[in-house]
This record gives C-alpha cells, structure tokens and sequence, in this order.
C-alpha cells in the first residue's frame, strides 16, 4: 500500500485519515511533508489518551518548518476505534516498528506525549538503529502504587456509570487545580474538557478500560532509550510529577531534562509556544536555556530535584475522624479517631491510637471528616505505618476540590506549611546548564 504524504494546512486535520493494516491491526496516520529539501527523518507524534490529530492543529505549524510530521493513531489511541485489548505498550511499539519498516521510514524521530511516552521510549530502546531523536512528555519509570490506585478508582467509577464524576476527576487528576493562579487554565477549558469525558460513547468508555489496563500491566520501564533524548513536562505536574520524569531522563545516557515554566501535565497546550519553541529547538541540536519558559536542568541535577511537588499544611487543631458508610444498608462501618499530621491538595498523613478496622478492607472506602469545618473528602490509603496512614484524595467533585483549596488557604484553619528551603532555593540552583 502506498504511504501518503502531502503538503499540510489546518483543514486537512478533519479529514479522514489514512489508514493501513499490519495484519488485523489498523494503524490511521496523516502525514505532511516538512521544509523543501529538508534531509531530516520524520517526526512520527504519538498522542495522549485524549487527543485526536485536531488536538495538534496549533502546533504542527511550528514543527513543519523543521522536519516532515507523521501523526499516527494506533489501535485504541486517538480516533482509531479499533478495539485491542490484548495488546500491551510493547506490542504497540512493535507494532509501530513494523509500521515504520513497511513504509521505507528506516530513520525517524518520536514525540510520544503523556500515554503515547511510554510507546515512544519502548521504540527508542528497541529499535536504537532506527532512532534520530526521541522527545517525551509526562512519563514514570515505575508508575507508583498511589498512581495505580487513582487509575484502578477512575475504571470503577467508570464500570458504575458514573460519567459526570468520572469526568470532573479526570480533570482534577491532569489539571493541578492547586495550580491555576499559575498555569491560569480558564474555567471554559476545563469544562469543555470535563464535557468530552462525561458525553464518553460506549467505544470511547471501552477505550479509556484498555489503555488505563495497558497503564496499569506496565511494572516498569522496559529500557531506556540510548538515542538523543528530551524529557520534558511543566513544573506544577501532579500526574506525572517532575522527580518522575528526570529519574527517567537520569537512566538515558543522552538526555536533556526541562521543566516547562507555568505549566502542569497538560504543557503542550497551557504552555503552546513555549513547548513548541523547545521541542523545534531540540530537533535543531540549539541550547534549551534560550528558550523563554523552558527551564533545563544541568546534566548530572536530574536526580536531585524535590519530590514533593505541593506544600503540606499543618491543621491548627489536628483532631478528625475517618469513616466508612456500609453499601448494604448505609450504616457507619467504621468510625475512628485520628490527627492530622500534614495536608496538601492530594493528600495527607494521618495518625491514630488504634486503628480499629482493617485497612485491606477499607483502603479505598474511608472518608475524612475535618473537626471544624463540614469538607468531607474521600480517602485511598496507598501506605501505612506501626500508627500512620498516607492518603490520597479522591478528587471527584469540582466543588469538593475549590472548598478543599479555599480550606488550606486560610490562615486560622492551617497554621504552617512544610515546604523546604531545597524546593525553594536549590531546584532554582540546579537547574542552570553547564
């Protein structure tokens, strides 16, 4: 089958795209041709879970005047509908090689964005001799045990048919909502957001159940990429914080790590100039550094950068409960005494005398009931200790989030925060090249 590539604009975008078939598995791509007389491999984009080729439309311009691009969907990403269960992350990324070998593409370039990272890099680490450049955004080199709860938790909500609260949390999870005086998302985009999550079709719901699982098999990163590589992702990241992000750019040995000023997990479109200015700077081999809003960190720093990516608050009166409504007949089934000994916007670590119910049992059903103020919040313990428990919050209710917000904003509620000199100082430090 002939590869197609023509000459790009913004409506050919919403066309149908091309399709091609390794096997029973099939691969939709549009692909435009870059500057005239451009040597450069191609640009092969992988998107996250939630975009389509119009998602890019802003973007492609500034990539095209540097190399030729090939956005492709594989089956169940983007808008290919194509149902594959039992395909794994390496399966697609075999299958993208096989793709690639198919049409002649014997050197390419990937941009893997959020999900499509962890296919990306895969590639990269198989297939070296077919690697130029490699660029990913938001990805873990081991995807963590509260990670995997948030995901298990969004495929139940999702099994209940509980789409409205299944499309708040989703953006609650990939917008930091403790972030917007920052990143600045308007209220009209995460609506429009929330609104496309909830109005899922059945396809769309079967899709989102694949990849979550196909997340969720990963128990880490198969290798790490030996080509040229940029890791990348905005500095109020809670999905896939930065300290995850430079451990993976530590294990490339040729990576550079940057941090996208004012931004969050969603950087390509809070921050378009700016990431686009970086990626087409990156494929261009010119120094990070003097694009505006990007931050690089130097070689060697990676692992140096503060884990903790929000402040924690200490409760002026410490005291609060944790309890569980039964589902058989909504009586309290558990209703224990604790303090609070930290909180940030995603969670908090708790203290207890006796813990009186069994953890295994009730890990994902506790509540939190503040003394002195109504907020009630869901609770995902993710660890526990000889007394303690760290929890995760389920964020699910836009209201639930702002009352949380406004609550660890005042003063006479909060007493303290506990935010290093390190996070403040330091990160500022080390980030400088050279």
């Amino acid at each position: 089958m002939e590869f197609r590539q023509e000459d790009y604009s913004r409506h050919a975008l919403k066309q149908p795209p091309h399709q091609q078939f390794i096997g029973r598995w099939q691969i939709n791509y549009l692909a435009f041709n870059g500057p005239q007389g451009t040597s450069k491999p191609p640009l092969i984009v992988l998107g996250g879970a939630f975009q389509n080729f119009n998602s890019f439309k802003y973007c492609l311009e500034a990539l095209l005047e540097e190399v030729s691009v090939i956005m492709v969907d594989l089956p169940s990403l983007g808008d290919n509908e194509q149902l594959a269960p039992e395909l794994g992350m390496e399966d697609l990324a075999d299958l993208l090689h096989q793709w690639t070998v198919r049409n002649d593409l014997h050197k390419v370039s990937i941009m893997g964005l959020s999900l499509g990272s962890v296919i990306a890099s895969t590639f990269a680490y198989k297939y070296p001799q077919a690697m130029e450049r490699l660029i990913v955004t938001g990805i873990l080199p081991k995807p963590r045990k509260s990670w995997r709860m948030l995901l298990e938790e969004s495929i139940r909500v999702l099994d209940e048919a509980r789409l409205d609260e299944f499309g708040q949390a989703v953006v609650l999870y990939l917008v930091n909502h403790a972030r917007l005086g920052e990143t600045a998302i308007s209220d009209t985009t995460r609506r429009l957001f929330h609104r496309q999550m909830r109005s899922f079709s059945s396809n769309e719901q079967a899709r989102y159940r694949i990849n979550a699982r196909r997340l969720l098999e990963v128990e880490s990163i198969l290798g790490y990429p030996t080509c040229p590589t940029l890791v990348a992702t905005g500095e109020f990241d809670s999905f896939t914080p930065p300290f995850e992000n430079a451990l993976f750019a530590a294990r490339c040995p040729q990576a550079t790590f940057a941090l996208v000023e004012g931004a969050d997990h969603v950087a390509q479109l809070e921050r378009r100039d700016e990431c686009m200015a970086m990626f087409v700077a990156y494929l261009r081999g010119q120094d990070l550094a003097q694009v505006a809003g990007i931050r690089p960190f130097a070689l060697g720093n990676y692992e140096r950068i503060e884990h903790r990516g929000e402040p924690r608050f200490a409760p002026c009166n410490p005291h609060a409960r944790v309890i569980s409504i039964s589902r058989v007949d909504g009586s309290i089934a558990v209703d224990v005494p604790v303090r609070v000994r930290d909180m940030s916007f995603f969670g908090c670590l708790l203290e207890y005398d006796h813990q009186g119910f069994s953890l295994a049992e009730h890990s994902r059903d506790l509540i939190l009931c503040l003394e002195g103020s109504a907020l009630r919040i869901e609770l995902l313990v993710f660890e526990h200790g000889e007394n303690t428990m760290r929890c995760l919050f389920k964020h699910g209710r836009f209201e639930t989030a702002y009352e949380l917000k406004a609550l660890l904003e005042d003063e006479s509620f909060f007493r303290c925060r506990f935010q290093t000199e390190r996070q403040h100082g330091e990160v500022a430090r080390i980030y400088r090249v050279g």
